[in-house]
Formats: C-alpha cells, structure tokens, sequence
C-alpha cells in the first residue's frame, strides 16, 4: 500500500513538473488582457508589452513545428497507401483464389456446411422437436 502512495506521489509531481515548465496556450491572452484592463507604470507595462510579444513568439513558434512534424491524416494514409502498394507489386487474385480459405479449401456457406453434415436434415426436418 505504501509503495502505491510513494509512486502515485512521484507520479503527481512528475506531471505539475512538466506542466509547469513550459506557458500554455492560454497566458498569452491572460497577458494581454491584464495589459489592457489594468494600470501600470511605464517601466512595467513596457515589461508587460515585452513579455507578450515573447510569448507571443514562442506561441507562433511551437505552432511551427507542431506543423512540420504532425501530417494531416490523408497525407499519413496516402505515404502508407504508396508504400502498400509498391510493395504488393501489379499482382491479381482471381475470383476462385480469393474464395479459398487459409487452409487452401474452398468456403462454403453455412447451410452448404450443414447439409452436407447432417443429410437427414436436408429434406426439410426440424432438429428441435417437442416430446409428446
């Protein structure tokens, strides 16, 4: 019990860690609303003025690279998709191939696969019966 505690601890502080370290979305907007709303003496709001464009710039920044790094899910599909295909090469499976199993053997349908089980079924008998 006390091993769970000590790990559910160190995991806590691990994620306020990461979190921490780096501006969310949302302070640059926080910084820019306090700059509007209220009063500062010039030397702060000069500080204010320059802490919101780095914000903003570190904010543009990520965008960037999130950007570069992540592709929209059909260019993800299409390079699997080429990938694919050129791996498969130009070869054709007939109808008759594709209608075979793993084992080789042809499928058959369920009622083929029953009836030619139980022949005494086929002519049209019910296997449920009520006792009399």
């Amino acid at each position: 019990m006390k091993k769970f505690f000590v790990l559910f601890v160190v995991v806590a502080a691990a994620l306020l860690v990461s979190c921490a370290g780096e501006r969310q979305g949302l302070v640059c907007e926080e910084i820019e609303y306090r700059l509007n709303t209220q009063t500062y003496t010039p030397d702060q709001r000069a500080f204010m003025e320059e802490e919101l464009q780095t914000c903003r710039a570190e904010e543009a920044q990520k965008k960037n690279e999130s950007a570069a790094t992540h592709k929209s899910i059909y260019d993800r599909y299409a390079a699997s998709d080429s990938t694919a295909k050129s791996s498969e090469g130009s070869q054709e499976i007939s109808v008759s191939e594709a209608l075979k199993d793993s084992s080789g053997g042809k499928t058959e349908s369920i009622y083929d696969r029953y009836s030619n089980q139980n022949g005494e079924l086929s002519n049209g008998e019910s296997s449920v019966g009520v006792e009399e």
